[in-house]
């Protein structure tokens, strides 16, 4: 295991005289090294996509896709986390560099189907072996059973955060 990264106040600027490190609880900490965590996922994602002029939200919804064909919009939206605005302007760049393509959704007469085709398929292997050395440096990293548990206790906090999300968009 290598040096662990030094603490990076999150409220530091670098250009404000040094003052203590502001106190953070332990779930404010863990938040800001989520927020951390993902920001640099992306970052690497998105370098190691270049080649292909993809970015790691492009290359998420067609690797969802290459695993559940038939999904809608919608539905592909939901399970990469962004709105569907945002997914229909990701599923328009797929189809123009024929990555993807919509069809009739075989059990809604008014829903469309999308699917990845043979030369999203080919260039999903190429990706994968680029953007998956963001796991293998993980899995170098950390123990398998620490991933397991981490995984496990963020999907069970982000369940907990999103039902706070919906109660209070809720009319009263």
């Amino acid at each position: 295991m290598t040096d662990p990264l030094p603490y990076i106040d999150p409220f530091d600027d670098g250009r404000s005289p040094a003052q203590p490190v502001t106190a953070m609880d332990e779930a404010s900490s863990l938040i800001d090294a989520v927020v951390r965590f993902e920001r640099a996922v992306t970052r690497i994602g998105n370098d190691r996509l270049r080649p292909w002029k993809m970015t790691l939200s492009s290359y998420t919804a067609l690797r969802i896709l290459a695993n559940r064909p038939h999904l809608t919009l919608a539905q592909l939206a939901r399970r990469c986390y962004v709105r569907p605005q945002t997914m229909t302007r990701i599923v328009a760049e797929l189809e123009n560099r024929d990555f993807v393509a919509r069809s009739a959704h075989p059990e809604s007469e008014r829903a469309l189907s999308l699917r990845v085709t043979e030369t999203g398929m080919a260039a999903l292997g190429e990706m994968n072996a680029e953007v998956l050395k963001i796991s293998d440096t993980l899995n170098t990293t950390l123990a398998t059973d620490d991933i397991v548990a981490t995984d496990q206790r963020l999907r069970r906090a982000a369940v907990v955060v999103e039902n706070e999300l919906r109660k209070m968009n809720r009319p009263n």
